[in-house]
C-alpha cells in the first residue's frame, strides 16, 4: 500500500504515528463510526414513528453486522466526492428489499460525515486528557522537586539573572492547565449532532423532524445542535486548540533542546537516540519532535481557517480542504503529547551542571542581586553604578564579581545568602505554590 503521510507509515509508525489515536482516524474508524449513526437514525426514526419500527431493527442489526472496506466503497467515493452513498447502498444491499428503502431517510451525506467525525474526535478528546493530565502531573512533580535549585534564568538566549528551576517548570505547566479549562469549555460546542438534510430544512422529515434529532442526539449522547454544515467554528476551534496544545508543548521541547546542549549540560534524557557514526551522541529526539509537531500544527490551522469558507449552503471544496487536514492536526497533539510524558518519564536535571554555569563570567549573573544588596547600606544609584564596574572588570579579568565589589565598597556580600535571597524572595515561591495548588485540583 503506498503511503504518503509519515503519520500512517509503518516505518515511521512509533517515531510520528500513535496506535491508540489511530483507532479514532483513518477509513476504518471512519466507516464504523458513520454505521453507527445510520443505526441510531434509523432507531429514532422509528421511535418517532417515521418509518416501521421492524425496518429500524433491522438496519441497526445490518449496520453492526455488515462488513464494508474501504476499498469497496473507493470507486463510488470518487464519483460522488463522498463516502456515504456508497456507504448507504453497501448497508442496503444487506437488507431485504423491504427494509432496505428505509436507510438513510430524509438524511444528507453530510450529517453522516459529521456526526461520525464528532464521535471519533470524542474519543480522542478523552485521550488527549488522559495524556495532558499524565503531563501535567509528572510536571508537578518535577517543578516540587527543583523548588530550591537555582538556576540561570535566561532572556534572549543569553544568562539573564538566576531563577528557581522549578520556577521555570511551572512556566511550562501553567499554560497547560488553561489547555484543560479550553477543553472543557469546547466540549459542549464541539460535541453536537448533525442532523439539518439537504440545505438544512430537515424538510423531508417533515413534522418528525425536531422529535427525531432530539431523539437521535440522546441516543448519540450528543448536544442536539441544529444544522451546521457550513458553520465551521467549533471544528476550527478544535484545530485552534490542538495548535496551541502541541505550541505549548513545543516551547517546552525548544527550552529542552537548549538547555540540554553538550556545552549547557543542564538535562539530559536517558531514552536519547544514537548515532549511525558518533557512538558518544544521545540525540533528544523527544524533544526534537515537540518543536515540529508544534511549527506543522501551527501551518495546517490556517487551512483550517481557510476551510471555513463554505458557499451557500453546502460546499465540497471546502469541506474536503478540511479533510485533507484535520486527520494530520489530530494525529499531531495525540504523538507529542505522547512524547512528552515519554520525555518527561527520562528526564534527568543535572544540578551541579546548573551550579558550574552559574559561575560562569566570575558570577557577573548575580548583578542585579548585588545591586539591591549594596541598595540596603547605600542609594541604588551609586550601587547601581558600583556594581556595572566591576561587572566590566569581572567580564574583562579573572576575578568574581562580589570580590570586585568587596574592593570597591568595603562591603562583603555572601554568595550564599544572595542566592538564598534569589530562591526565597520576590513571588517566586507564591507562583510557584499557586501554580502547583491549581494543578494538583484541576
Amino acid at each position: 500500500m503506498l503511503t504518503i503521510s509519515p503519520f500512517d507509515s509503518a516505518l515511521y509508525s512509533t517515531l510520528l504515528s500513535d496506535q491508540e489515536a489511530g483507532r479514532y482516524l483513518g477509513d476504518d474508524a471512519q466507516i464504523r463510526a458513520m454505521l453507527q449513526v445510520e443505526a441510531q437514525l434509523a432507531l429514532a426514526q422509528a421511535e418517532n414513528g417515521l418509518i416501521p419500527a421492524d425496518a429500524a431493527q433491522a438496519i441497526a442489526q445490518a449496520a453492526a453486522t455488515v462488513q464494508i472496506t474501504a476499498t469497496s466503497l473507493a470507486a463510488d467515493t470518487g464519483t460522488a466526492g463522498v463516502p456515504v452513498p456508497a456507504l448507504v447502498q453497501a448497508l442496503k444491499h444487506a437488507l431485504p428489499k423491504e427494509y432496505a428503502r428505509w436507510v438513510h431517510f430524509g438524511a444528507t451525506s453530510q450529517d453522516i460525515v459529521d456526526t461520525a467525525l464528532v464521535l471519533n474526535c470524542r474519543e480522542l478528546l478523552t485521550l488527549y486528557t488522559t495524556r495532558l493530565n499524565q503531563v501535567i502531573g509528572q510536571l508537578v512533580e518535577l517543578a516540587s522537586a527543583h523548588r530550591n535549585t537555582l538556576t540561570a534564568g535566561r532572556t534572549r538566549t543569553q544568562q539573564a539573572v538566576p531563577m528557581c528551576f522549578g520556577l521555570k517548570v511551572a512556566n511550562w505547566l501553567a499554560p497547560l492547565l488553561r489547555q484543560q479549562q479550553r477543553l472543557t469549555e469546547l466540549k459542549p460546542r464541539l460535541l453536537k449532532l448533525q442532523l439539518a438534510g439537504a440545505v438544512g430544512t430537515l424538510s423531508a422529515m417533515q413534522d418528525h423532524a425536531v422529535a427525531i434529532t432530539a431523539a437521535l442526539a440522546q441516543r448519540l449522547d450528543l448536544a442536539v445542535g441544529q444544522n451546521w454544515h457550513t458553520q465551521r467554528d467549533s471544528i476550527v476551534e478544535l484545530a485552534n486548540w490542538l495548535a496551541m496544545t502541541t505550541g505549548l508543548l513545543g516551547k517546552m521541547g525548544q527550552d529542552w533542546l537548549l538547555l540540554g546542549q553538550t556545552e549547557v549540560g543542564e538535562v539530559t534524557f536517558t531514552n536519547g537516540g544514537g548515532s549511525s557514526t558518533m557512538p558518544q551522541k544521545c540525540n533528544p529526539v523527544s524533544a526534537e519532535l515537540l518543536v515540529t509537531l508544534a511549527r506543522h500544527n501551527a501551518g495546517q490551522v490556517g487551512q483550517m481557517h481557510q476551510a471555513m469558507l463554505h458557499e451557500h449552503e453546502r460546499s465540497g471544496s471546502a469541506w474536503t480542504l478540511e479533510w485533507l487536514v484535520l486527520p494530520s492536526m489530530l494525529m499531531a497533539t495525540a504523538v507529542a503529547l505522547h512524547h512528552s510524558s515519554d520525555a518527561l518519564a527520562h528526564f534527568q536535571v543535572n544540578t551541579e551542571k546548573m551550579q558550574a554555569n552559574l559561575g560562569l563570567y566570575n558570577g557577573v549573573i548575580y548583578a542585579e542581586a548585588a545591586t539591591f544588596a549594596l541598595a540596603d547600606s547605600m542609594p541604588r544609584d551609586q550601587a547601581s553604578a558600583l556594581v556595572k564596574d566591576a561587572c566590566l572588570q569581572a567580564l574583562s579579568g579573572e576575578r568574581h564579581l562580589l570580590e570586585l565589589i568587596h574592593e570597591h565598597s568595603g562591603i562583603e556580600l555572601n554568595l550564599a545568602q544572595l542566592q538564598q535571597r534569589l530562591l526565597a524572595g520576590g513571588a517566586t515561591q507564591n507562583w510557584l505554590d499557586d501554580i502547583l495548588l491549581a494543578a494538583r485540583t484541576a
